[in-house]
This record gives C-alpha cells, sequence and structure tokens, in this order.
C-alpha cells in the first residue's frame, strides 16, 4: 500500500496526528512567542488543526504544507470552519520542495521529521524559512535514555535522545526555550485512535486485497508499542529560539 494512503487510513481521523493535546500545542505556541501578526509555516500541517489553534489563540496567519491532497481538503476546511480562511492557506506539495515567497516568523514541524529523514535535517530545512530572529517547533520521537537496547535503537536510527536534541540544537546557535513532552495517557490515546481507524478500515474493507497487509500492520503496531515504545520511546515538542552568544 502507498504510504500517503496508509497514514490517510491510520491516521486521518486524528484531529492531531500526534501523541499531544490541543493545551500543549497552545503552550508550545505561547513559548514560541505567537501573537497576532506572526507569520507561521508548518511543514506537514495534516488536517490543519495546530494552525487553527494557533490562529484562533494568538491571531497568526500563515502557511501549511501538506503532500495528501485529502489532508489539505481537511485543512482547507478546518480553517475555513476556524474563520481562517482568509489568514491561513494550504499548499498541497511536498515540503521538501516548498520555498517561501518571504522568511516566517516562526517555522514548525510537529510530527513530520520524517520529511527530511532525522530532526537534525529538519531543523536546516525550517531554519531556511524563517528570519534571523524566527523561532522553530519541532514536535518529534526520542528515546527516554541512553540506554535503549540495541535491539530496539536499530528499528529507529534517525531518533534521538532529548539530550542529543539539545545539541543538535545548539550547534545551530539556537537555545531550547521550552520542552513540552507527551506523557502517558497522550501515547495510548494517540495509538489507540490508529489501532481503531485500522480496525474500522477493515470492518469495511472485507474483500479488499491489501487487507492481509493492513492486519500485519496493525498487529506490527501493537507488537512495537507494547513490546518497546511504551517504555523507551518518547515524544515531545521542542520550542527553539536564536541563541544569545
Amino acid at each position: 500500500m502507498e504510504n500517503n494512503e496508509l497514514v490517510s487510513i491510520s491516521q486521518g481521523a486524528l484531529a492531531i496526528m500526534n501523541p499531544t493535546t490541543p493545551e500543549k500545542v497552545l503552550a508550545a505556541g505561547r513559548a514560541a512567542g505567537l501573537r497576532e501578526g506572526s507569520r507561521v509555516v508548518e511543514a506537514g500541517c495534516g488536517n490543519g488543526t495546530i494552525l487553527a489553534l494557533w490562529g484562533r489563540e494568538y491571531g497568526i496567519s500563515g502557511v501549511g504544507v501538506e503532500a495528501r491532497e485529502d489532508a489539505c481538503g481537511r485543512a482547507e476546511q478546518t480553517f475555513r470552519a476556524a474563520g481562517l480562511g482568509d489568514r491561513i492557506a494550504v499548499r498541497c506539495m511536498d515540503a521538501r520542495e516548498y520555498v517561501p515567497d518571504e522568511p516566517f516568523d516562526c517555522a514548525a514541524a510537529i510530527g513530520a521529521s520524517h520529511i527530511w529523514g532525522g530532526f537534525a535535517a529538519t531543523l536546516d530545512a525550517l531554519l531556511g524559512m524563517v528570519t534571523d530572529e524566527g523561532t522553530i517547533v519541532i514536535g518529534d520521537r526520542c528515546w527516554r535514555s541512553d540506554r535503549t537496547p540495541p535491539e530496539f535503537a536499530r528499528e529507529w536510527p534517525d531518533v534521538l535522545t532529548e539530550y542529543e536534541i539539545l545539541g543538535t540544537a545548539r550547534e545551530a546557535g539556537l537555545d531550547v526555550a521550552a520542552v513540552i513532552r507527551a506523557d502517558g495517557n497522550d501515547w495510548d490515546r494517540y495509538e489507540s485512535g490508529i489501532w481503531q481507524s485500522v480496525l474500522s478500515w477493515l470492518g469495511d474493507n472485507p474483500g479488499h486485497p491489501e487487507r492481509d497487509f493492513m492486519i500485519d500492520y496493525l498487529h506490527r503496531l501493537q507488537d512495537e508499542y507494547f513490546g518497546y515504545s511504551r517504555e523507551h520511546m518518547g515524544w515531545a515538542i521542542f520550542v527553539l529560539v536564536p541563541g544569545f552568544w
């Protein structure tokens, strides 16, 4: 099954396609200094929920960049429903090919570092989208410690520890203004939402040629989660600001 279709089936129904909450998303926006007039770009904006939250709470304008056409349509609906259709637009394209007309005040990638292949590459890409005083907001997986069993760590070679993320930010000339972590309830809610979406799809598509693949996919996700992710994998939103050195 093509990856974008798989994502749409498994996560398309989730308002926020990450283990976090609206309250934590708003806290990240506050730490990033978002306010009336701030221009924000979000790479991999999904259904548009995060930009809509920031638009309603902080009065931002901006652009969401999303490769999946169905998600682009939902994002446009989200912005219109929130009364933000004239302030926040959607660019339906690969974020790696997006070049802004002018730099933004803030660039975000919430659970979208896979687009560039990891935290460091994502940070580099987002820095190219903001002003010299711009802020960066990245939501990403991270190992809870540097003592992750090797057999698990090898499954996720691009995942860093929080300490490695701190070092990566400093090497880029940034300070960490805030870290807003997912807790166990956030993870359970997010993973369970994916499982329920897949189970619903299986119930609606008894004769689909990809049915066996989807069953294997569901069981693999659950094996990973109960086997090691719940214990060893973290997720957090990191708010990065220009350093003062």
